[in-house]
């Protein structure tokens, strides 16, 4: 019942909205924004960073090998 419904509602909402045409029939234009401000003061602030060192190394790691036996090899279709 529930597909029903949503397939009616699409439906509904596809037709509601090829059923519109619009056509533009003038330019439109953004508006003169002048914006002037006096007075304020933005706040201080005083902080400490820590000292960071940043370097590399080159290291050599052991990399397990891997051996993979198939369990079986009949094919599924």
């Amino acid at each position: 019942m529930n597909n029903a419904a949503a397939v009616l509602s699409l439906s509904l909402i596809c037709v509601a909205v090829s059923a519109c045409s619009v056509k533009k029939t003038q330019e439109g234009k953004m508006p003169d924004v002048s914006v002037e401000a006096t007075g304020g003061q933005l706040p201080k602030y005083v902080g400490t960073t820590p000292d960071v060192q940043v370097g590399s190394k080159t290291e050599t790691i052991t990399v397990p090998t891997v051996h993979v036996t198939p369990a079986n090899n009949n094919k599924r279709n």
